[in-house]
């Protein structure tokens, strides 16, 4: 209908770790390669091992992964506000910052970039880290920066309220906190771990 180039692929396999695994073996041959693997976490944890093996599968052919924990009362709320989560010095930012701010594009609310500082004299510094980030991105106006103070558990249920909340994903995977920090923050959270490939500053 809008006139763009589709393919499409069906791979058959018996087991879902095996098939899935070939599909991006088979897809990064291609000229159009996927460069993002999405997958959602949910609240059993039958399949959290599957889970793991599929995303250390997915680093080693260099894509960026998504994984959505969704908070089963509300879903995605009124779809409306965006929190960023990113830690101090943190290399992986650039593909979370990019699906944030097209996630606030979509649903036209307000942005807020969060970060915690574990003490009262980084708070100034780290202001103006996201100051200088948010010029580097280019964020809304409707932006907010918050610098919270102390551990993140207790700041999730704190801090401002967002109908997502985006994270970093860490190299270990801890589906522990994947799920607690949806509990703590009464919301649907995005993990995002970049492909290497992303610039959020171009």
């Amino acid at each position: 209908k809008e006139n763009i180039l589709v393919n499409s692929t069906v791979i058959e396999d018996s087991e879902f770790l095996h098939g899935a695994k070939l599909v991006i073996q088979t897809l990064k041959g291609g000229t159009f390669r996927p460069n993002t693997l999405f997958l959602t976490l949910g609240k059993g944890t039958r399949n959290d091992d599957v889970i793991n093996q599929l995303v250390k599968h997915t680093a080693k052919y260099k894509m960026g992964i998504l994984l959505l924990y969704k908070y089963q009362s509300v879903g995605f709320g009124m779809q409306k506000d965006v929190n960023l989560w990113l830690r101090d010095e943190s290399p992986n930012w650039h593909l979370a910052m990019l699906i944030a701010l097209q996630l606030q594009l979509n649903w036209q609310g307000k942005f807020n970039l969060i970060t915690i500082a574990q003490k009262p004299e980084d708070v100034k510094r780290l202001n103006s880290f996201m100051e200088r980030l948010g010029d580097q991105v280019r964020l809304p106006s409707m932006s907010e920066f918050h610098v919270l103070v102390g551990d993140f558990k207790k700041l999730a249920e704190t801090a401002p309220k967002a109908d997502i909340n985006i994270f970093g994903l860490r190299e270990e995977l801890s589906f522990d906190f994947i799920r607690s920090g949806s509990k703590s923050s009464k919301s649907s959270c995005l993990f995002v771990r970049d492909s290497g490939q992303e610039s959020a500053t171009v």
